[in-house]
């Protein structure tokens, strides 16, 4: 935690995946509801809202490398607050279910441009002796948001209907932009050691 917390960098990415990680959870607790009272998808239309997540994050998989050639590490992982953004605003403005999944294919894929990314930067910024512990420490904020988040948009949208409680979570992701333009800027990128990563523990 205190390695974590004494570098700016890795602080603000983590600050950054834990809000992601709670529209994460947000979209996979509520989208059931949506596909069905909203939508309302059948079985097969709700498939494919679910693929798309995952084709999204396949494509991901496959096109990090050129991505990063094209438009830098910077950008790569600023894609993934664009894309969750529209994953989790797509049900407030539209009930078109290609829309949705469109946002959601986004979102898949930016999730992998930022995981590839970011686990390749803390691999190289933080001590090979402290990377499990690292790991951990990060992980705990990741994974720990996913079961918040899915909790704060059902009391959202018990209170205020689904669109606002989405509308909710499309905000705090658009409030990451500022933060995180300031401190994952090319110098700070520039001061992260190049050559191998450390195999991840």
């Amino acid at each position: 935690m205190r390695t974590l917390w004494q570098h700016r960098l890795l602080r603000v990415m983590t600050m950054v995946v834990t809000v992601l990680a709670a529209c994460w959870g947000a979209w996979l607790a509520l989208i059931p509801l949506v596909a069905t009272d909203v939508i309302r998808l059948d079985a097969r239309g709700y498939g494919i809202l679910l693929s798309a997540l995952g084709v999204g994050g396949l494509v991901g998989v496959l096109a990090v490398g050129p991505i990063n050639r094209w438009l830098g590490r910077r950008w790569a992982m600023f894609a993934d607050i664009l894309g969750t953004a529209a994953m989790v605003a797509a049900p407030v403005v539209s009930t078109d279910m290609w829309v949705v999944a469109a946002a959601a294919f986004l979102g898949g894929m930016g999730g992998t441009l930022w995981t590839v990314n970011s686990r390749t930067i803390s691999q190289r910024v933080v001590p090979e002796e402290m990377l499990g512990r690292y790991n951990a420490a990060a992980r705990l904020f990741g994974w720990g948001a996913l079961p918040v988040g899915a909790g704060l948009v059902g009391l959202l949208a018990e209170w205020f209907g689904v669109r606002a409680a989405f509308a909710v979570f499309a905000v705090a992701t658009l409030a990451l932009v500022v933060p995180f333009l300031r401190t994952v800027t090319p110098a700070a990128l520039a001061e992260v050691p190049t050559g191998h990563a450390h195999h991840d523990r």
